[in-house]
């Protein structure tokens, strides 16, 4: 006999399941592509140090300076999936293939603006405070990664667009295709084999310049003969550029962008006050955010996918499914987390040894790896509940919240807990801690409120 507790559970269950399903199939093909693009970047990493310290010492300066530009423009073309979603759930296909095209403009500006500053950023590398020789390898190599933002946003553009009609696929095919390139272009080109001249690090930098190319190109030829993409390429030829569109995208996309800054910032902040502990500190700070940034790649797929979910519910004008299909996902995120959570609890003395030997890093990082697990589930939440806030194009007040909870709760605790009450490097992720839990907190509050009263398109 079924009690009324039991009852309940199972109705809160078949009122979810579906929505738990379709968002772990959407969020997969994204969570395989966030950590190709990891492999990615550790395997340039690998490849560099092999030729020495300097080399990698200016591989890491060059891509630290341009990472802010790449990461904002990313965070801007987000604002392509909210408006192509919601064209999406109302089946309109010629309003779905007018915010590609105007979305399309909007990044390639952008992307094009930003590429500019940061070229000027490059003539300032010297006034970094950074070893010359550094600086002298970092250059050719910064100015061919920032040379890689045009066809970025180029990929980002049909990525986002293939996101927002529920096609996530694609995107993780070409990033096979691009680990494949890249491994490939950076062994000829950094040690000089079939031929080719030894260039180091820039040989490097022209490796990963070549693959973000190539993926353009690729998803480019996909967009063109594939018939999944039929409709949309007959409505993208009828498709006027709309200024208002435009508009109504830049003013979505530039607040998505500073969203990213913010969070990338505050975690940036923390690694130089640990610095300032000392070696051990940063080197133990360095394998617990490894491996915290891993795990953070599966939650940023479940993000993609309730922004997709959330935001084809809306166009519809379905509020019950957009409301479930965002709590869902949460539930489904902290899943995802607990395990990884439980993953860093068992394992915190043996994730370590795979980047060290020393007995000081490894306690020190057991010890932070305990910190990490308890806050898997609080960044789960709030980089969940901040991609449904996008699915309703809501960026002004979330970006308010992440200034807040990373910049005026975030530091100021890792500060004030690290030097002032001597927790030393337990007090700097005290405070990742304290800021997390701010922004999941808030981002969940505004989406139970904004879900509940936001006009709907169809007023289902």
């Amino acid at each position: 006999m079924q009690t009324p507790h039991q009852s309940a559970l199972q109705r809160h269950f078949f009122r979810y399941a579906s929505h738990y399903s379709a968002t772990i199939a959407l969020a997969i093909p994204v969570m395989f592509t966030q950590i190709g693009h990891m492999i990615v970047q550790i395997t340039d990493n690998i490849m560099v140090g092999r030729i020495g310290t300097v080399p990698l010492a200016a591989s890491s300066f060059g891509h630290n300076v341009f990472i802010a530009g790449l990461l904002f423009c990313i965070g801007f073309s987000a604002a392509m999936t909210p408006f192509v979603g919601a064209a999406s759930g109302k089946g309109d296909i010629a309003e779905t293939a007018s915010w590609l095209k105007n979305g399309f403009i909007a990044n390639v500006v952008m992307g094009i603006l930003v590429t500019a500053l940061m070229a000027i950023v490059g003539f300032f590398l010297e006034n970094m405070g950074q070893n010359p020789d550094v600086v002298s390898l970092a250059r050719p190599f910064y100015f061919l990664m920032i040379a890689s933002i045009p066809p970025v946003m180029l990929f980002q553009s049909l990525k986002q667009f293939s996101e927002g009609v529920g096609n996530t696929r694609v995107a993780a095919i070409i990033t096979i295709q691009e680990i494949i390139i890249n491994i490939g272009l950076n062994y000829v080109l950094i040690n000089g084999k079939l031929g080719f001249p030894a260039l180091g690090i820039t040989g490097s930098g022209i490796a990963t310049f070549v693959a973000r190319c190539s993926m353009i190109t690729t998803f480019a030829l996909i967009f063109r003969w594939s018939d999944f993409y039929a409709p949309y390429r007959a409505a993208l030829r009828e498709a006027r550029v709309d200024r208002a569109r435009i508009l109504r995208y830049v003013r979505l996309g530039v607040p998505l962008g500073g969203q990213t800054i913010l969070e990338v910032a505050a975690f940036a902040m923390g690694a130089i006050m640990m610095g300032w502990l000392g070696a051990t500190e940063l080197a133990a700070h360095q394998i617990a955010m490894g491996a915290a940034a891993l795990t953070f790649m599966g939650a940023t797929g479940i993000s993609a996918a309730a922004t997709i979910r959330v935001s084809q519910f809306y166009g519809a004008g379905d509020r019950a499914s957009m409301r479930s299909a965002g709590f869902a996902a949460s539930h489904v995120v902290l899943t995802y987390m607990t395990l990884t959570a439980l993953a860093f609890i068992l394992l915190r003395h043996i994730i370590p040894t795979i980047y060290v030997k020393d007995p000081a890093v490894i306690a020190m990082a057991a010890s932070l790896l305990m910190i990490a697990a308890l806050f898997q589930l609080f960044d789960g939440i709030q980089t969940v509940m901040l991609g449904t806030l996008r699915a309703l194009a809501d960026a002004q007040a979330p970006t308010i919240i992440a200034f807040v909870a990373y910049v005026l709760v975030s530091l100021p605790i890792s500060y004030c807990a690290a030097f002032l009450w001597g927790w030393r490097e337990i007090g700097i992720w005290a405070g990742y801690l304290a800021g997390l839990i701010v922004a999941s907190t808030f981002f969940y509050v505004r989406f139970y409120r904004r879900s509940r009263m936001i006009p709907l398109i169809h007023g289902k």
